[in-house]
């Protein structure tokens, strides 16, 4: 099996380096919007609530109207300075069900009326607990896109994904999800799939064979945050880690009809000559920025575990702009790969990962901490195309050559 259009690749290709290939949009195009502080789950690994970080505690539960207000006219004015047509808000918390309905149309209203002509693009992640028939007419209706946490079989995700009283929450969700099936073509139109972190004790093939029982056809594994110096609980090395991604690639790439799995898709278009641009596998991370509750603009949100200048609040929407984002984080220096990494001939599959889990304690100038996970995955990837593709190279009866 392979992913996209059958291309004929090159080792030369393999191994191009990425400083050759045109560079992504280096300003906001996305907020990740905290529209609730409070989550009605206390799931362990949370890089909100359970990895150092508590600010959540002082800010308003819940985003109020004058910075859904504020914010729309800080994207009305950045596009217009950079020339762009669209704008992607993405809800999150906490959970934003908690927001409720009516809250939440409102604030809806209020973005896309304040920055209008900017076309609003909204999705939102949940943990699904509270999804009903009624969000999923809401999302319909304002043409919201939104994905699902979900880490696998309630014996097993539930180890982490609990209520507030300790209780499990997976078979709650899954219930919501068959409710929701009922209604067909409304379900597939708005839902995007599933974000799975990755649980090392579990085999990786019977969880992608769960997913596709499930009926669900796109999904994504993240693997725990955590670095160097703020460690995943459980830590007891990167291996499990390996054993866990090899096995549901393994198993992935000889499906018949595979669902699709960003991971695996991303990393082997990287070996493909497209370089990826999901913020996990190195993604320029100036394209997006947090909005919390109070209006405070943040870095990417898992950053504030590293501690420092991300975990502190120096700009808001109310006194300043979207682009004074990157200046402050430093964004484009701490992003930089190591010279590690660049020199890796695996490096324009994973980009270095994700920029929050390469964090030592004093610098960003480092591998990831699953480093080894993900150089073993793209060279059981690059395997799998050298010895895959000579049989399916020609596309429109012609060979499409990638070196150089």
């Amino acid at each position: 099996m392979c992913v996209g259009t059958p291309v004929k690749i090159t080792e030369t290709r393999m191994v191009h380096r990425v400083s050759t290939r045109p560079r992504l949009p280096e300003h906001i195009s996305q907020v990740v919007l905290k529209v609730a502080q409070r989550c009605n789950l206390n799931c362990s690994y949370c890089y909100v609530y359970n990895r150092g970080d508590d600010s959540w505690r002082t800010r308003p539960t819940y985003l109020s109207p004058r910075v859904a207000h504020t914010l729309a006219q800080r994207i009305k004015e950045h596009c217009a300075r950079h020339g762009d047509t669209s704008f992607t808000v993405e809800l999150h918390g906490g959970e934003p069900l908690l927001l409720g309905r009516a809250r939440m149309q409102r604030l809806v209203d209020v973005v896309r009326t304040g920055a209008a002509p900017v076309n609003i693009h909204f999705t939102l992640q949940t943990n699904g607990t509270l999804l009903d028939v009624d969000w999923l007419e809401f999302f319909a209706r304002n043409r919201i896109s939104f994905g699902l946490s979900l880490d696998g079989p309630p014996e097993i995700a539930d180890r982490q994904r609990v209520t507030r009283s300790g209780d499990g929450s997976t078979q709650r969700v899954l219930d919501n999800v068959a409710a929701l099936r009922a209604h067909g073509h409304l379900f597939d139109q708005v839902f995007g799939g599933c974000l799975c972190v990755v649980d090392p004790t579990q085999n990786g093939a019977e969880l992608v064979d769960w997913f596709v029982e499930q009926g669900f056809t796109a999904f994504d594994f993240l693997l725990p945050d955590g670095n160097q110096a703020n460690l995943p609980d459980g830590w007891t090395g990167v291996e499990p880690y390996t054993r866990f991604l090899l096995e549901a690639f393994d198993h992935w790439y000889t499906l018949s009809a595979p669902p699709r799995v960003r991971l695996f898709e991303l990393m082997l278009l990287g070996l493909m000559g497209e370089r990826p641009v999901l913020d996990g596998l190195g993604g320029d991370l100036r394209g997006l920025c947090v909005v919390e509750s109070d209006g405070s603009i943040g870095a990417h949100d898992v950053m504030r575990m590293c501690g420092g200048v991300f975990s502190q609040d120096t700009l808001t929407v109310f006194e300043n702009s979207f682009d004074d984002h990157a200046e402050a984080y430093r964004i484009d220096a701490i992003q930089q790969p190591s010279a590690t990494c660049t020199s890796c001939p695996w490096f324009d599959a994973c980009g270095g990962g994700y920029l929050p889990h390469r964090f030592d304690g004093a610098s960003f100038d480092n591998p990831s901490l699953y480093c080894t996970a993900l150089f073993a995955l793209a060279e059981r990837m690059h395997r799998a195309l050298h010895d895959d593709l000579p049989s399916v190279v020609w596309a429109d009866s012609q060979p499409i050559e990638m070196s150089g």
